[in-house]
């Protein structure tokens, strides 16, 4: 008897165990399967829209930006020729970064461009060329010499992490100012996606964080470098 009685008890126990352990195998499957889990993003997944002249903005601030790159080259050079409020900071913070390891450059350069000042930029609504639907737009980006001098919000923020990693020799094809919307707040948002070597990518925030690989709550919307733009046509993130 005491025999049959060990036999039930551990098949009450393995049973147990495997109930237990069918649970979170299949917890773990919902969590996967959820839309709150966060699916990788890539970038070439978007589709290919065409070049930075597809949106004007855009493509004004760009070349705003590269007539200001002399003042930028200037400074660089001398400090004593910065000419302009923030260039002697922005001079300090890239000749820092410039021994730095990747990582810590994406640290360096997040949090200076996060402690610059917050302006809330006017919004307009109008009919979006990409998405063919009616969406809330800003009414200018910024260079990274006007974001120094007035400060910004979360596309300048995006657009001068954007500059500044150009300046440090990333390459253009590794850089995206992702604009798409945040769900968790519904409203719009930038953020800086760069693309790592092992071809992850990582989010430079304006809250401060760099999220590494997967971001949860976004719905892209659209991705702009200086020489293209895609068009994520609302791919989950």
């Amino acid at each position: 008897m005491p025999e049959l009685s060990d036999d039930k008890t551990m098949g009450r126990s393995y049973r147990w165990r495997w109930h237990a352990g069918y649970l979170a195998w299949a917890s773990v499957m919902l969590l996967f399967a959820s839309p709150v889990f966060a699916e990788q993003y890539r970038f070439d997944r978007p589709a290919y829209l065409g070049g930075a002249e597809l949106l004007p903005n855009w493509a004004e601030t760009l070349s705003r930006h590269r007539s200001q790159r002399v003042q930028i080259d200037t400074c660089l050079a001398d400090e004593n020729l910065c000419e302009g409020r923030g260039l002697k900071s922005l001079r300090h913070i890239l000749l820092r970064a410039v021994d730095l390891e990747p990582e810590r450059q994406f640290s360096l350069i997040n949090r200076y461009v996060n402690n610059r000042h917050y302006r809330r930029d006017r919004s307009h609504r109008q009919l979006s060329a990409i998405s063919e639907e009616e969406e809330v737009f800003r009414s200018k980006w910024s260079t990274l010499l006007e974001f120094l001098r007035r400060g910004g919000d979360c596309e300048d923020y995006a657009t001068a992490k954007y500059f500044m990693l150009r300046e440090l020799g990333f390459p253009v094809d590794d850089l995206r100012v992702l604009v798409s919307y945040d769900r968790k707040v519904r409203g719009y948002h930038a953020v800086l996606a760069v693309k790592q070597p092992d071809d992850s990518i990582w989010f430079l925030e304006s809250n401060g964080s760099i999220i590494k690989g997967r971001h949860r709550g976004y719905r892209y919307i659209f991705a702009v470098n200086e020489q293209s733009v895609w068009d994520h046509d609302g791919a989950k993130g």
